[in-house]
């Protein structure tokens, strides 16, 4: 047994511990084996950093995935790539925010407590499918195998920097969905003192759409996707989450005065959900995609936990008998009490198609039934919702602001207008999707004309800059920040939703054949002029690069590089060259020559125009500032809060809420530190006789019985 495994394995035994200690009331004890659980799992990773960087062919996983090729940087990202490396960064993601989250807030009242033992719950199951699918095997466990010279590398489509802040920036938001979750299933275990998750949704919220903005220029730019979006499954899971999490975020809102005491924490406890199973479907083997994994041993558990999760979850929460108050005093339909309702009920709709697709991917997968789920399915049915959320979006900014009867006239003008645009243009100009052949009230949605949604562009940016202005008298520094960022989260969502729209529905198509004599030609497709300069075929290493320059006449004169690569070990690679514009992006694609074309002579060469994609990426930056001021915002309101939180950390433990008065319990304190050093010993036992899977059990095993032991003797009667 390594190093590496040692430390997965006191950072498993410390969180269970630390839960079975915190349950029973032994406060300091179980923040001291939290912070043990955390360094240790942090000390894991360092070590398989430096095997990654050093190139330490003994560990299977390196080998699998550095090479002395890769930059030093590119040989620590490639942890990131293979699901033995993204289950440990995600445990100790977990572990040190379930620590940050202790060290900052402590442990208070009975809901923190509980708060503290679900997510230390959390934190060990994924030390479970940690040490399951270890990155810390040894290659010498491959029958016959002998220390290898060259590692096999990671994909060359896979070398770029989005790939490292897109995948890590997924598991930052995985991590920071614990907390809100655990919160509420303490809360609703309790029944009462919702804790205030709200700045874990907003990071939880932020660092998702960080990855997905990532993974979607990344897909447009590099991995030949024809597009930044495709609904591939693992990108609507992404979306079901962020959907759910923005869901959750509107209704906390409400919740202060009342609402939504049981869909809150749902929701929050969804989004956590929502994370594992993106991790059960990339690891279904079940589709292919770079978002796919092979098959995993580990998938039962995930079933199985989220199984618990959900039926426990359902039981508390139908359990609770505290009737929901609500300020309907009166019906006036642009009440916030009434916009908050139905945009949260559209959220999640819009989460559940998103969530269905998926899903019947899946089952059908198994089932033997492969399926394609096409991109119209999900556009034909998010697009109605998105317009009437932009428009509802609208009327929550000038509620308040302007008379009511003046927002009823105003938002009639524009949605009346949208409606004409809808169905005005013939069938198929820039429809969602008319060619879908599903059914007749798909068929009907599909030819909805997409120039629909510029009045509730417009509709919506109005009210946000009216509002704005509106702000500009707030004289409360922390107030008038925070207003702002929600300003601009809310115009960011119509940007991009905007230009989502423009960019693929009125994208241009631009194909240019040449003959390798006709260098210097130009040639004109559709009022784009293209100048082939060069082509050239060059061996790196073992792979082939075929490299073709061209020169473009559009709105200005730029030059593009496409290259198509055939490698050894991954195959076929596009990397078109791609450049932005403020009023459109240009995607220039070289499919490559294959050895017949050559021969002719002939290559192939398509321009893409995407017509104010600039809108969507200015949507994302609006978006990620907006959240970004939200949160400074809270910072400056809790004045102090650095100080405190040295003051906390500076100062002596915490006492004990619940101290061992029993004969039973001081007994069970003095024997857990021997049961855990027999069980450790009888562990390593195991592992040198059967494996780390059966070793695992025993351990297991033991602080299974060691909680169920400790829950008994908690509530025995004296």
């Amino acid at each position: 047994m390594n190093i590496g495994n040692i430390l997965l394995y006191i950072s498993l035994l410390s969180s269970c511990l630390a839960a079975v200690y915190m349950f029973t009331g032994r406060i300091k004890t179980s923040i001291q084996l939290l912070r043990t659980a955390a360094f240790s799992a942090t000390f894991a990773v360092l070590f398989l950093a430096f095997a990654f960087i050093f190139l330490d062919f003994s560990l299977f996983y390196v080998w699998q995935h550095s090479s002395a090729e890769l930059p030093v940087f590119y040989r620590l990202a490639a942890i990131l790539v293979g699901q033995e490396g993204t289950y440990l960064i995600w445990a100790w993601l977990s572990l040190i925010v379930v620590l940050l989250y202790t060290e900052l807030h402590g442990i208070h009242d009975r809901t923190a407590m509980i708060t503290n033992v679900y997510a230390l719950i959390v934190c060990a199951f994924l030390l479970v499918m940690t040490i399951t699918m270890t990155p810390f095997r040894s290659i010498f466990a491959v029958g016959g195998a002998s220390m290898p010279t060259l590692g096999n590398s990671i994909s060359p489509e896979l070398i770029d920097i989005l790939m490292p802040l897109h995948i890590f920036t997924t598991f930052i938001a995985y991590a920071f969905t614990i907390i809100p979750a655990a919160m509420s299933l303490a809360y609703l275990t309790k029944r009462k003192n919702m804790p205030d998750s709200k700045n874990y949704l907003r990071i939880a919220w932020l660092f998702l759409s960080i990855c997905i903005i990532a993974g979607g220029i990344w897909a447009n730019r590099l991995l030949g996707w024809n597009g930044f979006w495709q609904w591939d499954p693992i990108q609507a899971l992404s979306m079901c989450t962020w959907l759910l999490l923005t869901a959750a975020l509107h209704a906390v809102v409400r919740l202060n005065v009342g609402e939504y005491k049981r869909l809150f924490p749902l929701l929050c406890i969804g989004t956590f959900l929502g994370s594992l199973y993106m991790t059960l479907l990339a690891r279904s083997d079940v589709f292919g995609s770079i978002h796919s994994f092979p098959g995993t041993p580990t998938w039962w558990m995930i079933v199985i936990f989220m199984a618990i999760v959900i039926v426990f979850s359902l039981i508390l929460a139908l359990r609770r008998d505290k009737t929901e108050y609500t300020t309907s005093s009166s019906i006036h339909i642009f009440k916030p009490s009434n916009t908050f309702y139905f945009t949260i009920l559209i959220l999640i709709m819009m989460a559940f198609i998103a969530f269905w697709g998926p899903t019947v991917y899946l089952i059908l997968g198994y089932m033997g039934r492969a399926i394609i789920i096409p991109m119209e399915f999900y556009n034909i049915l998010f697009y109605p919702l998105v317009v009437v959320l932009s428009y509802l979006t609208g009327i929550c900014m000038l509620y308040g602001r302007v008379k009511s009867r003046t927002l009823a006239y105003v938002g009639i003008i524009y949605f009346t207008i949208s409606i004409i645009l809808a169905v005005a243009l013939p069938y198929g100009t820039h429809s969602v999707g008319a060619s879908y052949t599903g059914s007749y009230f798909e068929k009907i949605l599909g030819s909805i004309s997409v120039t629909s949604y510029i009045p509730a562009f417009f509709f919506v940016t109005g009210s946000v800059i009216f509002k704005m202005v509106r702000d500009l008298k707030v004289n409360n520094k922390t107030a008038f920040i925070h207003l702002n960022g929600i300003n601009f989260i809310h115009v960011g969502f119509v940007f991009i939703v905007l230009g989502a729209i423009l960019s693929t529905s009125f994208a241009t198509s631009h194909h240019f054949s040449y003959s390798l004599s006709e260098k210097g030609d130009y040639k004109e497709n559709g009022g784009i002029v293209l100048r082939f300069l060069d082509y050239r075929v060059e061996k790196i290493g073992s792979d082939w690069y075929q490299t073709v320059d061209v020169e473009i006449f559009d709105d200005k004169e730029y030059k593009a590089t496409p290259v198509f690569l055939k490698s050894r070990q991954f195959g076929y690679i596009t990397r078109p060259a791609v450049r932005r514009g403020l009023l459109s992006d240009t995607r220039v694609e070289f499919q490559g020559a294959l050895p017949h074309q050559i021969e002719l002579e002939t290559i192939e060469i398509n321009v893409k125009k995407q017509p104010f994609a600039s809108l969507m990426w200015i949507g994302c930056v609006l978006l990620i500032a907006g959240v970004l001021l939200t949160l400074s915002s809270d910072v400056i309101r809790r004045k102090g809060w650095i100080l405190s939180y040295l003051k906390f950390v500076m100062s002596k433990p915490v006492s004990d809420i619940v101290p061992f008065k029993t004969k039973e319990c001081k007994i069970l304190t003095l024997s857990i530190p021997v049961a855990v050093i027999i069980g450790t010993v009888i562990a390593i036992f195991v592992y040198e006789m059967l494996g780390y899977l059966y070793a695992f059990y025993v351990i297991l095993g033991g602080a299974v019985i060691l909680s169920v032991i400790t829950y008994l003797l908690k509530f025995r009667k004296p």
